[in-house]
Parts: structure tokens; sequence; C-alpha cells
């Protein structure tokens, strides 16, 4: 909703600076990079809201705004009326690509790039941090950013996805095609957590694929993939208590204590 992503604009928290960027002519097409203050070489996160690629309301984890770390929040066309699952992903490897392109001018490390989101925000970013295609179109390797960061996103091909296409699936039902982050999975990715409620809390399935995604990872050889699912969190809850484990992934990342 308008009225929410206004309430960003409005009350981004002390010590940051807001810039808003259009990258398309619809006004749906937006990036709201939050930086700190003063500073340069600074680490960023590009993220990817929820709703299941039909929601537009921003969600960003608080703690993330620490002083050091800049933001990239994303918005992108959503499923309904005229757009389509497709469109959002379109949208969201668009505005990943503009952002990576101006990285010099928003002054962040280029070394230090992380790409998260969460639901299916976590499904947008898995697609594109490990589908290599998406990014290349716009001239850029999916391996450059410094870690991964997925909470509670889908790592089977996304149900409003499949509704939009006329799958004969239903939503739990799991497909794994060039639209599942899962058929991607290499050992060269960058490093990746994955965060979600409890089996039985979450979203049907959801803390078992994403399990799986990061047993899949390190049979094929990835030295750097952590699932935690955490207990008495449900879907939403999952984003609520993410903080701590993201920041301690990415400053280990960023300490080179791999």
């Amino acid at each position: 909703m308008l009225g929410e992503w206004q309430k960003l604009e409005e009350n981004y928290p002390a010590g940051y600076t807001l810039q808003k960027i259009t990258y398309g002519t619809h006004e749906q097409q937006e990036i709201y990079l939050t930086l700190p203050a003063g500073k340069k070489d600074f680490p960023l996160i590009i993220w990817f809201h929820g709703g299941g690629l039909t929601g537009d309301e921003w969600q960003y984890p608080s703690e993330l705004w620490n002083g050091e770390y800049g933001a990239a929040i994303i918005r992108h066309r959503t499923s309904g009326g005229p757009f389509n699952a497709l469109d959002s992903l379109a949208d969201s490897v668009e505005a990943t690509a503009w952002v990576l392109a101006h990285l010099a001018e928003i002054g962040a490390a280029p070394e230090k790039v992380f790409l998260g989101g969460l639901s299916a925000g976590g499904w947008l970013s898995a697609m594109i941090g490990m589908n290599p295609e998406l990014l290349a179109k716009y001239g850029f390797d999916n391996k450059c950013f410094a870690g991964l960061l997925l909470v509670s996103g889908q790592m089977t091909t996304h149900f409003q996805l499949k509704k939009d296409l006329g799958y004969n699936s239903t939503d739990y039902e799991p497909v794994i095609d060039q639209y599942a982050p899962i058929r991607y999975a290499s050992k060269d990715l960058p490093p990746v957590i994955l965060i979600t409620g409890a089996p039985g809390m979450d979203m049907p399935g959801r803390p078992e694929e994403n399990a799986f995604m990061a047993a899949t990872l390190r049979a094929l050889g990835h030295t750097d993939a952590e699932h935690f699912a955490l207990p008495g969190h449900d879907h939403f809850a999952s984003f609520c208590s993410c903080d701590f484990l993201l920041l301690r992934f990415m400053d280990r990342i960023l300490n080179n204590n791999r």
C-alpha cells in the first residue's frame, strides 16, 4: 500500500539519509535507499518485502539499521490486475541490477553487498542470487554477493507464480522447475543463511524445504550454508526474530571468519 511506503519515507531511522529512486514508470517500481550518514564503503543489504507477491507493504529487520549497514529496500509490481508474479521477479532483477550499477554513487563497498528478503522476498532474493541467468542479462554475476539472507522464503516454485501461470498444482504441492531456487543449488554460490519458523508453525513445508536447501547445498560441497528453524515461531515471527542471526552471519563474513 502506498501509505505504508510513505510511512517509511517519513520515519526512517536517525543517523541515516533516505533517497527514493525510481527504476521504471509504474508507481511500484521504487528503491528506498537508507544509508548511514557520513560513511563510505559501508556494507549494503538489498532487501525484498514479503506479501505473497500480491502484497505491497514494506518490511525490514529494524536491528539491521545499526549505523553500520546501508539498505536498498525494493518495491516492485505485484501480482493482480495487469501484472503477475513474473513481473514481480523481472522488477526485482532490474532493481538489483540498478543498485549494483550505482554502488559507487551510493557509497557502498562492492564486496560487501548482501541480498535477502522475507517470505516472497526470500524467494525473489534466492532466485536472483542463485539463478545465474537473471543478473547476467544486465552484465552482473550472481556470485558477486557477500551472502544471501533468506528468511522463510519458498525454495520451490512460488505458489502465486503457479496460480498466475495456470499450473495444475495446489499451493503446497512442490514444483521444481526454472522458477524454483533449489534447482540452482551449487557449491559455488555465496554464503547462505536460511531462517524459518518451527515445523508445524511456519507455512506448511516451509521449514522443511529450507532445511532441504541447506542440506543440498552442503551435499554439493557448499561450505557456508546454514538453516535455523526458530522454536515457537510462526511464519511472521521468524522475521521478527531474525535480526541477531542475520547480523552475526554478516559480521562473520565481513570479518573473514568463515
